[in-house]
C-alpha cells in the first residue's frame, strides 16, 4: 500500500492549507437603546462651571374670594423648586499590542471602533434606565410595596398609572394619530411614552384593546423598538435591557408560572413619562469622540511601540425634572 500523506495537523491548529480565514466578523447581538427617548438634552458651555441648574416656580393657588372695594388682597409669594446635575466623564479603551496588528487578518482599528461605539451607547443606556428607577410615582402590581408585588401586569394597573399622570396634568409627547383607509389598523390616542424589558412587553401584547405597532395607520408611525400602544394612550418601547430586580435580592416568593430568580420573584419597572419630564446635560463642543493613538504615541512609556489604544470619552449628566410627569409601574412577567 503506498504512502499517502494525511491531512496535516500540529499541536495548536487545524492545516492552515485545509482553511480559510473569514474576514467578515460574526455579528453580535444588541440591545434596543430606549431609555433616553423624550430627554430633552442641554449643552454645558466649555470652562462655565460642572453643574446645570433648572428652576421652575410653581404654581399659585386659585383666587376664589371676590375682592373688596377699595381694598387690596394680600397677594402671594412665589416658590420656586431648583433641580442640578453634575456632569462627570465616562470612558473606555481597547489596548492592541504590535504583534496583532502586524499579524491578524481581521480589520482592527474599524472593529474597535464599532465595539467601543456600542459600548458607549449600551452604557448610556443603562445610566439614563438607572436614573429613571427613582422615580416617586409607583404603582404596584396587585400590592403596596415592591416586597408585595405577587402578580404580572394587569390591566387596572395601566389604568391606575394613565389616570395618575392625566391627574397630575403630564403633558402627552404624541398627537392624535387618526385612522386611515388601510385595512386593520386602529386610530392612536394622544399618548405617554412607557419603556418596559421584552419580558413585559410578552405580556403587554396580550392584553384587551392592546394596538401592536404593525396595526398603527400608515406607514413610517413607530420608532425603533416600539411594539404597540394601549388604548388609552401610553405607546410602549422594549428592551432586553428594561429594568427588572432579579429574586436575588430577596424579593417576594415567586409562583411557578412567573419569572423568578431563585425561587424569588422578578419584579419589573415600567417607566411611564410626559414630555419634558427630565433633561440631560452634555458638555459643548468635542463631546462623546473617538480618541485614537498610534503604536508611535507612546513615547517613553512605550520606547519599543508595542502598544496602540482606541477609546471614547464622553461628559454626561442626567435628572429628573418634574416628579409629577412620572409614572413607574412594578409588576411580574409571566414565563
Amino acid at each position: 500500500m503506498p504512502n499517502v500523506t494525511a491531512n496535516f495537523t500540529d499541536s495548536t491548529s487545524s492545516d492552515a492549507t485545509q482553511s480559510l480565514f473569514n474576514t467578515l466578523l460574526l455579528r453580535r447581538g444588541l440591545p434596543m437603546l430606549i431609555h433616553q427617548l423624550g430627554v430633552k438634552m442641554y449643552p454645558l458651555n466649555r470652562r462655565s462651571g460642572k453643574t446645570m441648574i433648572w428652576k421652575r416656580y410653581e404654581e399659585l393657588a386659585v383666587a376664589t374670594t371676590p375682592l373688596v372695594e377699595g381694598i387690596n388682597p394680600a397677594g402671594k409669594v412665589k416658590t420656586k423648586t431648583d433641580v442640578a446635575a453634575t456632569i462627570q466623564p465616562y470612558g473606555d479603551f481597547i489596548e492592541d499590542s504590535d504583534m496583532v496588528l502586524n499579524t491578524l487578518p481581521e480589520p482592527h482599528s474599524t472593529e474597535n471602533v464599532e465595539l467601543l461605539g456600542e459600548q458607549m451607547g449600551r452604557s448610556f443606556d443603562v445610566l439614563y434606565r438607572d436614573t429613571w428607577a427613582s422615580f416617586t410615582n409607583i404603582t404596584y402590581a396587585n400590592g403596596s410595596s415592591t416586597l408585595t408585588v405577587t402578580e404580572p401586569l394587569e390591566r387596572n394597573d395601566l389604568d391606575r398609572a394613565y389616570r395618575s399622570l392625566v391627574g397630575r396634568n403630564a403633558l402627552k409627547f404624541t398627537p392624535m394619530v387618526m385612522a386611515s383607509n388601510y385595512v386593520g389598523t386602529t386610530p392612536i390616542m394622544p399618548a405617554y411614552w412607557a419603556m418596559c424589558h421584552e419580558d413585559v412587553a410578552f405580556d403587554l401584547r396580550h392584553f384587551d384593546g392592546f394596538v401592536l405597532a404593525s396595526e398603527y395607520p400608515g406607514k413610517g408611525g413607530a420608532l425603533e423598538g416600539e411594539f404597540g400602544a394601549d388604548k388609552n394612550g401610553i405607546r410602549f418601547l422594549s428592551s432586553s435591557q428594561g429594568y427588572v430586580l432579579t429574586g436575588a435580592t430577596g424579593v417576594t416568593a415567586a409562583s411557578t408560572d412567573l419569572k423568578n430568580t431563585g425561587g424569588f420573584l422578578d419584579v419589573y419597572s415600567i417607566f411611564v413619562m410626559g414630555r419634558d419630564f427630565a433633561g440631560g446635560v452634555s458638555l459643548a463642543g468635542d463631546n462623546g469622540r473617538v480618541i485614537v493613538k498610534g503604536l508611535d504615541s507612546g513615547g517613553t512609556g512605550d520606547p519599543l511601540e508595542m502598544r496602540a489604544t482606541v477609546g471614547w470619552k464622553k461628559y454626561d449628566a442626567r435628572a429628573i425634572l418634574n416628579q409629577n410627569f412620572a409614572q413607574e409601574i412594578q409588576c411580574g412577567a409571566s414565563l
